[in-house]
């Protein structure tokens, strides 16, 4: 198909645009002859023809540009303006967009960026937050880096949305960064800390502004997040929003903290659970990964890391275990502390297939029930929120954790009601719970 593109003439290439406009404008009054199939195939299509015609756009823009067409227009005419006055739907907004990401592909040090958005591979909407991400990042990128930041971006360009584009600074920086670039932006980001005096928004309502660091933000998630976790009272589910929890969690702990008084604390601090390889502490490079909250996967700087590590509590999370026992057999029934960390760093958040609820909102849950005779260990846990360990125990739902090619451990569920039935009655007649997994994976 690319060769037979490329052998079009312009008119002809025309003649099928207009055709496949016709077809398009005839579709919707014709979708009731297509089978379940054929509808897909039909959103496929027009999803593929709206993201070569946007790299079309541009290519025609470009081109356009690199004539002169625009500035000999009569009047003359910015780039802007002729997008608008020749395209619908960019006549009344829109057009700036096709307009600066066309004038960046003329650029010859954006030959990756041309490329990935004439092919259409990349939407112009993302190419745009691609540019002002490069725009903030390359003053602090090591310059044999730009092209392969440049690369990273639009590969994830094509498989992901602007908002996912923007948030990649922070790794791009710590990965690709000049040295001490991301420390550097954490301590610019603290000197901007602020609190706003709070002002009346309602009778006896008060609103304030807050403006914290990455560090400030871990440290209040890590302190709030437990506390604002939904609370039912007996069986009546919490009907708080979320913000008011969060707010209410807040009070809690400034509570807490005046009681106190010059007192020690009698509970030991929130703590910051945060990943980072040894030679990465020890170097003071890459980055620490937040985990728990609603700040997992979010970024600290290695000297912030290193100054956390300060604390007895953090050093067996970031340098690795001190011994604590993990498996515990039949002999307890509860997990502990230790196995919980573990199950943080395993599952990030409520394994429940589409959850993200954090770690610190959910509970260890035993895969086969410590009555039906499972064990207390790590292989037998998956963190589960409150509301789907529910229904994994109303709907006797049935996990297991599993090692992908990559060596990494996660739990599967199996979402057939009574699968866990199954899987007790396969490991009573001694088959184990291995035999019946690929049954499990088609029902699911």
């Amino acid at each position: 198909m690319a060769t037979e593109a490329a052998e079009l003439s312009y008119a002809e290439c025309l003649r099928r645009l207009h055709a496949a406009r016709e077809a398009a404008a005839a579709l919707p009054g014709v979708t009731w002859q297509a089978t379940g199939a054929e509808l897909a195939e039909g959103m496929e299509a027009l999803g593929d023809l709206a993201a070569v015609g946007e790299g079309a756009e541009v290519a025609l823009t470009v081109e356009a540009v690199e004539r002169g067409e625009p500035a000999n227009a009569s009047p003359p005419l910015t780039a802007r303006d002729w997008v608008a006055a020749h395209h619908r739907r960019y006549a009344v907004v829109g057009a700036s967009r096709v307009a600066v990401v066309a004038q960046a592909c003329r650029d010859p040090r954006h030959a990756i960026l041309r490329d990935a958005v004439v092919s259409g591979r990349v939407s112009i909407g993302t190419a745009r937050v691609a540019l002002n991400e490069m725009r903030l990042l390359k003053p602090h990128l090591r310059p044999e880096a730009v092209d392969s930041v440049w690369a990273g971006l639009m590969t994830l360009g094509e498989r992901h949305d602007a908002r996912t584009v923007r948030q990649l600074r922070e790794h791009l920086l710590a990965t690709h960064g000049l040295e001490g670039d991301f420390d550097d932006s954490e301590d610019r980001a603290r000197r901007g800390q602020s609190l706003s005096a709070g002002r009346e928004v309602a009778p006896g309502l008060f609103e304030y502004l807050l403006r914290i660091s990455r560090e400030g933000r871990a440290a209040l998630e890590a302190a709030i997040g437990p506390l604002s976790a939904p609370a039912p009272v007996d069986g009546e589910p919490d009907l708080r929003p979320h913000d008011q929890r969060r707010a209410e969690a807040l009070l809690a702990v400034i509570g807490r903290a005046q009681a106190a008084g010059d007192r020690t604390w009698s509970s030991t601090k929130a703590q910051v659970f945060v990943t980072i390889s040894l030679q990465d502490l020890q170097r003071r490079a890459g980055s620490g990964t937040l985990l728990g909250g609603l700040t997992t996967g979010e970024l600290a700087t290695p000297e912030t890391v290193r100054r956390w590590a300060c604390d007895a509590t953090i050093i067996p999370t970031v340098l690795g275990s001190r011994g604590e026992v993990v498996d515990l057999g039949r002999a307890e029934r509860w997990f502990t502390p230790a196995q919980i960390k573990r199950l943080w760093l395993r599952d990030r958040h409520c394994t429940y297939p589409g959850c993200d609820a954090p770690a610190s909102w959910c509970d260890a849950h035993h895969l086969i029930h410590w009555a039906d005779g499972g064990a207390t260990d790590l292989d037998n846990a998956a963190l589960l929120c409150q509301r789907h360990h529910t229904t994994v125990h109303s709907q006797r739902f049935h996990g297991w954790v599993a090692t992908d090619d990559q060596g990494r451990s996660g739990v599967v569920w199996d979402r057939t009601r009574g699968a866990y039935d199954d899987a007790l009655a396969r490991l009573d007649s001694g088959l184990g719970r291995a035999a019946g997994d690929d049954a499990a994976r088609h029902r699911r």
